[in-house]
């Protein structure tokens, strides 16, 4: 793809083809501005924060399998955004990258990924599903804060730490299990969860987990299973 140079040292940036904003070598893309679909070339390999900010047109983003790293607030209020595939080889989503993102209804995470910053997720009201990969030891703050429509998450055994209001508004949501390499769990982690009924725990972990969630000692229920 051929870009233009349109600022100087000691921050080059190019004006591409597609009339996005890009690094000089291409491979961070800096900015997208009204545009209702838009595919990021395949030699990007960083999203750079708030690249997408408040992009309101945006309807579905393509993103190549060069792609590591989603930065901070990339897809921040872009309302409209119903589609993302996220890449195999992704590492990192950073904080608010897909805050208030209305119109998403379900998100695959690949494997590689190991980071999702705090409050990744955060307000997406039509989010049914999503994966959090084997990678991830820390679902931080307000993570999935206010997914009104949430029912269908898992945590998995290489989650260390819950931090605060990680699942907090989250009405939906009937039941979820926590594995006992969880060590910490932060305040608030299951507040406004009005439908929750089950916090599944492993046979036991009754007086670990009563301890960690005292606010919800009722709905801990422990479960004779492999996971």
């Amino acid at each position: 793809m051929k870009r233009r140079k349109i600022t100087g040292e000691p921050f080059v940036i190019c004006k591409g083809e597609d009339g996005a904003l890009y690094s000089d070598n291409g491979q961070s893309l800096w900015r997208v501005v009204n545009e209702k679909k838009f595919q990021v070339p395949d030699c990007v390999t960083v999203i750079c924060d708030r690249a997408f900010y408040k992009c309101s047109p945006l309807r579905r983003v393509s993103l190549p399998k060069s792609l590591k790293v989603i930065g901070n607030e990339v897809f921040w209020h872009c309302r409209k955004l119903q589609s993302v595939k996220l890449p195999l080889n992704l590492v990192a989503i950073g904080e608010y990258a897909f805050n208030y993102c209305w119109s998403i209804e379900t998100m695959l995470l690949p494997s590689s990924v190991t980071e999702i910053g705090r409050s990744a997720f955060s307000f997406c009201m039509a989010l049914t599903r999503i994966n959090i990969t084997k990678g991830v030891t820390v679902i931080r703050d307000f993570t999935f804060y206010w997914c009104v429509a949430l029912t269908d998450v898992s945590v998995p055994k290489s989650v260390r730490k819950i931090e605060r209001f990680a699942f907090s508004g989250c009405k939906a949501m009937k039941s979820i299990y926590i594995p006992n390499s969880v060590r910490t769990i932060g305040e608030g982690v299951f507040k406004f969860c009005e439908s929750l009924e089950r916090i599944e725990i492993p046979k036991g972990t009754l007086d670990k987990f009563s301890k960690l969630l005292p606010d919800d000692r009722d709905k801990l229920v422990e479960i004779d299973i492999n996971r």
